[in-house]
């Protein structure tokens, strides 16, 4: 008996392991999701390396933010281009989500109307190209699938029968305006910040649509140039007056530094040397053409000088040809910045709208301990784009600090824009009721 008792507990406490053995796998895979390449991210995110020149944008300008209002005759497009010869088969869905940018608790049936999933049926091949490739379209809403809520969703195209492995996520928005919102764009008002920060006071009147508890029910979210790195959040209104809700504040709340006007080159013709291009040549060890940029500058100490840029926005374009979305070359763009000593607690990224304003591995630069300068070599499509030099420190993944490198004005033009989300009471998802955009 007690040699049978003794087996049992003995079989208890191995089970007991074995438990605790998977268990604790699934939390270290847990919190190792988001480092692998396939993990989903609700965000503008690249998962493959032979995809490439992702954009989405309102179609009535193709540097456009991808917003487009609920009930109006607006589409969205995205495009890509696929460096592999072989055909893929690939399919898209969207997924409505939180003003937070997590999945809501909508059924797909309540925010889909048609197909819950598609095929991407255009695509075309690349024309008189040096490097061949297949450009893909997908443009929303259209006769098969077609969104009836208004807020935040991913578009995502994955390979067929494989929608959890994913090759691209990208963010856009549809709102359906029941609030005005006024803006007021200024240097910043604390004088320690003036010379270098700019400030956005803003008001939401919400006349005519009821708003019971505007400090838990809404959800403002305030952006500078269309980037989510470094959109403010959690906005409370200072004052309420009737139905107007001012958002006024003294502090810091609703500042952002005024970094310094875009670097820019064009690419849009390879027969002629253009804006910034030193030099352009064919290589024949990889049988593509460099264009080598004029070398650039630390802009720090610098005074600031007004020119006009698209603020960190591209524009795909070839001069020579019809199509520019088939017949763009890629071209092998060098980017020099001589710069002593080197930084020696983080390092410099390329920045912009072509990096989805994010700090990605392919575009954070190389020194030349020998010669004394940053450089990086990029494979971009042909074409006219915005660029900064950011720094990242060690340790920090998504933040980056631009006046390093480039210096801050607080007389630099940039674009803000409101988002104003809400959320009913008995309501399992945020509506976007308010959307504004404006200069200084």
């Amino acid at each position: 008996m007690n040699l049978q008792l003794t087996k049992i507990s003995a079989i208890s406490t191995l089970l007991l392991g074995v438990i605790f053995i998977l268990c604790s796998s699934s939390i270290i895979d847990n919190d190792d999701d988001y480092a692998r390449d396939n993990y989903i991210r609700y965000d503008d995110y690249t998962y493959d390396d032979s995809i490439k020149t992702v954009l989405l944008y309102n179609t009535r300008n193709e540097m456009s933010p991808p917003i487009i209002s609920l009930n109006g005759n607006e589409k969205i497009k995205l495009s890509f281009d696929d460096l592999r010869r072989e055909n893929s088969i690939y399919y898209y869905t969207i997924v409505h989500c939180s003003a937070k940018w997590e999945p809501s608790d909508l059924e797909k049936n309540e925010y889909i109307e048609g197909f819950f999933e598609d095929e991407l049926f255009d695509f075309d091949y690349s024309n008189n190209t040096d490097l061949y490739y297949t450009h893909y379209n997908i443009t929303l809403p259209n006769e098969n699938m077609r969104p009836t809520k208004s807020g935040n969703y991913i578009l995502m195209v994955y390979k067929v029968n494989d929608a959890t492995h994913p090759i691209i996520t990208k963010r856009f928005m549809i709102f359906d305006n029941q609030v005005s919102i006024t803006m007021d764009i200024k240097r910043a008002t604390d004088v320690n910040e003036s010379y270098f920060r700019q400030e956005v006071d803003f008001k939401i009147n919400h006349d005519g649509y009821d708003i019971k508890d505007p400090f838990g029910r809404l959800n403002v979210v305030l952006m500078q140039n269309y980037r989510w790195d470094n959109a403010i959040t959690g906005l409370q209104p200072k004052f309420i007056k009737d139905t107007e809700l001012n958002y006024d504040f003294n502090n810091s709340e609703n500042v952002f530094d005024g970094n310094n006007e875009f670097r820019a080159f064009d690419l849009k013709s390879i027969r002629y040397q253009t804006i910034r291009i030193k030099r352009i040549q064919f290589e024949s060890h990889d049988r593509l053409t460099h264009a080598y940029l004029l070398d650039d500058e630390k802009r720090s100490f610098k005074q600031y000088y007004s020119q006009p840029d698209l603020n960190g926005n591209f524009l795909i374009k070839r001069n020579e040809g019809q199509e520019s979305e088939t017949e763009a070359d890629y071209i092998k763009v060098h980017f020099k910045l001589p710069y002593s000593p080197p930084i020696t607690d983080g390092n410099l990224y390329l920045f912009g709208k072509f990096s989805d304003w994010k700090f990605k591995e392919e575009l954070k630069l190389d020194y030349d301990t020998i010669n004394q300068h940053y450089n990086k070599e990029v494979l971009l499509k042909q074409g006219y784009y915005d660029y900064l030099y950011c720094f990242v420190k060690d340790g920090s993944k998504n933040t980056g600090d631009l006046s390093i490198v480039e210096g801050s004005h607080y007389e630099t033009k940039n674009d803000y824009s409101v988002l104003v989300y809400h959320r009913e009471f008995n309501e399992v998802y945020d509506q976007l009721v308010g959307f504004t955009t404006a200069s200084n």
